[in-house]
């Protein structure tokens, strides 16, 4: 074989040989990581840290299972009303075991939340079967909620975040 013919034939497989590493790799550092993500919640106005519920709706009770570990994005939906005793505002915010989720807090006068309630846990939750409730709770200290009523409850859904 001539020289000519041998460059011919190995000047492409060596710039393929040093071309492949480099693009194989070039893009996986502007990947993000799954776990490169960033929940922020704002203090919100005059909304209660830790949340306390007075009362839980328990008719808008629903169990989902998930089978992945990570913090949930739930949200329900839901047309529900309480009052308050003496007369105050009213919080309504979704729970995830007994937990309250702080970011779903939603507030009210008296005349109820005709929504979807929507928020992010605090913290990672395990994988498996989770009770997803509404807690109230009465914006004046000393009042009580009463009259819990609900005429529209929607469909919950769960997302898993890595």
């Amino acid at each position: 074989m001539t020289r000519r013919a041998i460059r011919f034939l190995i000047t492409p497989l060596l710039a393929i040989a040093l071309l492949v590493p480099a693009t194989a790799f070039a893009g996986q550092d502007a990947k993000p990581s799954k776990k490169d993500f960033e929940i922020v919640v704002s203090a919100g106005l005059n909304v209660p840290d830790p949340l306390t519920p007075q009362d839980i709706e328990t008719f808008v009770n629903e169990t989902l299972v998930t089978t992945q570990a990570g913090r949930l994005i739930v949200t329900k939906s839901i047309d529900l009303s309480a009052t308050c005793t003496p007369v105050s505002g009213v919080l309504y915010y979704l729970m995830v075991d007994d937990t309250p989720i702080r970011s779903s807090a939603v507030f009210s006068r008296q005349n109820g939340v005709t929504g979807q309630l929507s928020g992010v846990t605090a913290d990672v939750v395990a994988a498996g079967t989770h009770l997803i409730r509404v807690g109230v709770q009465c914006t004046l200290p000393g009042a009580t909620v009463s009259g819990g009523s609900v005429t529209v409850v929607g469909v919950t859904s769960v997302i898993v975040l890595p």
